[in-house]
């Protein structure tokens, strides 16, 4: 059964309602799961923004795309968003090295802008978006051969479910994942270790919402 937008009731806006934008590397499976969000309910807006192929989606690449998105400029046409003083900016990044190490640094500019922006934010996962996933559906670390690199990861999620993670049915679970990714997280030398993420301070805001109606829909579809 698909746990599509159709089951949530939609409510009023009212003073709780927020805009969350959403910028990651991902041109396919991060956009499809944080899009089963954006109709949720009404009173939070989640923009995920669509890469188009030929973006430099590197991470200081992502950021410059964010600060045009957000950001009024001078001389510049007017940004993409309507940013508010609410609002939260979300930019989600994979720690995976690439041959050159030269992700390290960009990281490094990418959170000291977001630390001196208010309502921008930088989520990491050690090393890569799958590690997010699988605490939808599991409670612990998962330690296996090659569990450094993403290549390694996504076959592992796509293993210990069965299908593998459809982002049609299983976001639903973003509390599980939330609580989960928490309870196992570890910053080692100022990153989050192997096999966690910091992706849980997202779900948690958005959670601040949609969390009882999350709620209530499971319990629901559990009778």
């Amino acid at each position: 059964m698909l746990l599509t937008n159709r089951l949530f009731e939609r409510e009023p806006p009212n003073r709780e309602a927020k805009s969350i934008y959403i910028f990651c590397e991902g041109v396919k499976r991060e956009l499809q799961y944080f899009r089963y969000f954006t109709e949720m309910d009404s009173r939070i807006n989640i923009e995920v923004h669509q890469l188009d192929p030929h973006d430099n989606n590197s991470p200081l690449g992502l950021l410059r795309i964010a600060r045009q998105c957000i950001i009024p400029q001078k001389g510049k046409p007017p940004p993409k968003y309507h940013y508010q003083q609410n609002d939260e900016v979300w930019i989600i990044l994979d720690l995976d090295l690439d041959k050159y190490a030269s992700r390290s640094p960009q990281i490094d500019e990418v959170k000291a802008f977001c630390t001196q922006q208010q309502g921008w934010h930088l989520a990491l996962s050690n090393p890569c978006f799958e590690v997010w996933l699988h605490y939808h559906l599991s409670e612990k670390r998962q330690e296996f051969e090659g569990d450094e690199r993403c290549s390694k990861w996504k076959e592992f999620v796509n293993s210990m479910i069965n299908g593998g993670f459809d982002s049609r049915k299983h976001p639903i679970y973003i509390a599980n994942a939330s609580t989960n990714a928490r309870t196992n997280f570890e910053v080692e030398k100022n990153i989050p270790r192997k096999d966690c993420t910091e992706i849980f301070r997202l779900g948690e805001s958005m959670l601040t919402i949609l969390g009882e109606k999350i709620t209530k829909v499971l319990k629901e579809l559990e009778t």
